[in-house]
């Protein structure tokens, strides 16, 4: 009787960025085994010569346990804790004119600069108004879910953006969970569109024509060249429980 040997195999608790940013170069004319086994590698760590001395029941059954991480949902989270610090998501309407200027370059290659646009999205916060935090575990993060508060973005204040500082940080977001900068993006897709709708109106023309043009080649890169778009999940739109309209 042949002798068998047992592998024990660890699967990342979620998708991070940096598997994500992989998982986005397999060329599409790989066939659905070179797919799976590409996957699994990325996911594990275990090198895909290894994995082809595999049996091939061994890979579908390691591969249909992966799926559910390779098609992650698209969470929202205003504040989070994340490596010990907390951070909060930077809205529209308090983002300044650099922040819009490097998102709008970053966001011509999605896959290649996520985590650099994560370090822009969420950054630390100075302070806040409330008086303690309950938390909830998603995706090894802690998320806040306790922000009483009519408007959550009113009730705290992230640092200035610097691209100096990010660039000093923004290696930190690699390992940090996809579906929720996904759909933090998704979440500033759907702001966007209406700050775009409400700036139409504004007196200052200087303001609303730089911010028009900007946003409008933002909005063009992510929902219609980039990550959202191309890669398999379907962006969704996501507004916090407590809130009954977007708060622009």
């Amino acid at each position: 009787m042949a002798n068998t040997k047992q592998i024990t195999v660890e699967l990342p608790p979620y998708l991070s960025i940096k598997q994500y940013t992989e998982l986005q170069q397999l060329p599409d004319t790989e066939s659905s085994l070179q797919k799976s086994l590409y996957i699994l590698s990325t996911l594990t760590g275990i090198s895909i010569d290894e994995l082809q001395y595999w049996d091939l029941d061994s890979i579908k059954t390691l591969h249909s346990v992966a799926e559910g991480l390779i098609e992650p949902s698209n969470d929202f989270y205003p504040l989070i804790e994340y490596n010990g610090t907390l951070y909060g998501y930077s809205h529209i309407t308090q983002q300044s004119l650099g922040e819009y200027i490097d998102l709008e370059t970053l966001s011509k290659d999605i896959n290649e600069n996520l985590h650099k646009i994560c370090a822009i999205l969420y950054r630390p916060v100075k302070h806040h108004k409330f008086d303690n935090f309950s938390f909830q575990l998603k995706h090894h993060l802690k998320v806040v879910n306790n922000a009483e508060v009519a408007n959550v973005f009113d009730g705290y204040v992230i640092e200035d953006y610097d691209s100096d500082t990010r660039n000093s940080v923004q290696d930190i977001f690699y390992d940090f969970p996809v579906s929720v900068i996904l759909g933090a993006l998704s979440f500033f897709l759907l702001t966007a569109s209406q700050y775009l709708t409400s700036i139409a109106y504004s007196d200052n023309q200087q303001k609303k024509q730089m911010n028009q043009k900007i946003l409008t080649s933002l909005l063009a890169n992510i929902g219609g060249g980039g990550a959202l778009s191309t890669a398999s999940l379907k962006p969704t739109y996501y507004l916090l429980p407590e809130m009954q309209e977007l708060p622009i």
